[in-house]
């Protein structure tokens, strides 16, 4: 497909959605409240509507908006060449969708997950969380209320949020299952976890890989790993499973790095600057795997808030040596769904390449990978 192609393939998807005004595609829950004004729909509006619903805007509107969102700054080659590897079409379905919300935003485009059941699911998980024993944080006004997820089916205990327990436990934002493609943690596999937080994908990773797994998990930030620890704390059958790296990782280690811890939307950059509480030095994933005497590395997966680059450059050798499944999150910035992919296509391991989007809104794009050779 030509980049003009797939230009007029999300021309569509744009034009299918430009009357829509959506007013409960807004999640509360990470954005606050949000009150929409009522929009007076105009006589032209109405029957624009209507002619675009029995289909006669067809290829005219379609090439015309084609060429005026050719001429906006939209970095639409930032999409294309992983478009082009996705193996799936629900995939490439779903990138056009994403690139679509990214452009017009929530009162105009619904992702796959904005349906009745994910508000169901969210009040299910409030009713199972304690009102008094709750963690403030300092982020967003966010708490992290106490939760026992045996409501799950899932035997574990951890402070956390209402919505990070649906991303993790529900929609199950760390596996990838398409057809007869299966991308996650199982039993006995040795996992990379490159963000740890709170804890919450540490205990998730550990009850999927058992007594003969291991997971390494990465986090720097003081008020992160006191709650880190508490929740592994709360699990002493998981615990042994786990292993704190208090590094963040890069494509170089002993760089030091500085810090102004406020939970996950700390701030984290290589030189001084006002207002920093901390600060540590970096470790590569292959440096890690070598001083542990790691015999394999089964899953690597990393959501380190924009980091994914660098920290996949300094995790090279390990993934040419064991090939690992891999889950990389992209949403950071539109260039890293470019320059994640095309790096790890270029190893030349035979990874095949499939899409996830696990939340209502912009973030939590996942791009998942697993070999064939």
């Amino acid at each position: 497909m030509s980049i003009d192609k797939f230009i007029i393939d999300i021309s569509a998807e744009l034009i299918s959605a430009v009357n829509n005004n959506y007013e409960d595609n807004h999640d509360h829950y990470r954005y606050g409240a949000l009150t929409l004004p009522k929009k007076k729909i105009s006589i032209k509006e109405k029957a624009v509507k209507k002619l675009n619903a029995r289909g006669f805007y067809n290829t005219f509107n379609n090439q015309i908006l084609s060429t005026q969102i050719k001429n906006t700054e939209f970095p639409f080659s930032d999409f294309f060449y992983l478009y082009e590897l996705l193996e799936d079409a629900f995939s490439k379905e779903l990138l056009i969708r994403i690139i679509a919300y990214r452009m017009l935003g929530h009162t105009k485009i619904k992702l796959p997950l904005s349906t009745p059941a994910f508000w169901i699911d969210q009040k299910r998980i409030e009713e199972h969380q304690s009102k008094e024993d709750v963690i403030q944080i300092g982020f967003m006004n966010q708490n992290l209320p106490f939760t026992n997820l045996e409501f799950l089916g899932v035997p574990l205990k951890m402070y956390y949020s209402a919505l990070g327990i649906n991303i993790d436990f529900i929609i199950k934002q760390y596996e990838c299952k398409r057809d007869n493609v299966i991308i996650q943690a199982e039993p006995g596999d040795v996992v990379i976890d490159a963000g740890g937080c709170f804890g919450d994908t540490a205990l998730y990773f550990a009850n999927k890989v058992g007594t003969k797994g291991l997971v390494k998990a990465f986090e720097f930030i003081p008020g992160n790993i006191e709650i880190f620890n508490k929740n592994i704390a709360l699990n002493p059958a998981l615990a042994p499973l786990i292993e704190l790296v208090k590094n963040p990782l890069w494509n170089e280690s002993n760089l030091k790095v500085f810090f102004a811890d406020n939970g996950p939307g700390s701030k984290v950059a290589l030189d001084i600057f006002d207002g920093y509480t901390g600060n540590t030095t970096t470790l590569t994933i292959d440096d890690c795997v070598n001083s542990s005497n790691l015999v394999k590395v089964d899953f690597i997966k990393m959501d380190i808030e924009g980091a994914e680059t660098n920290a996949l450059a300094g995790a090279a050798e390990t993934i040419k040596k064991y090939k690992p499944k891999l889950a990389i999150a992209l949403y950071h910035s539109t260039q890293d769904f470019d320059r994640i992919p095309r790096w790890i296509n270029s190893l030349d391991l035979g990874y095949q390449f499939y899409l996830t989007h696990s939340t209502i809104y912009q973030e939590e794009t996942m791009l998942f990978a697993k070999t064939t050779r």
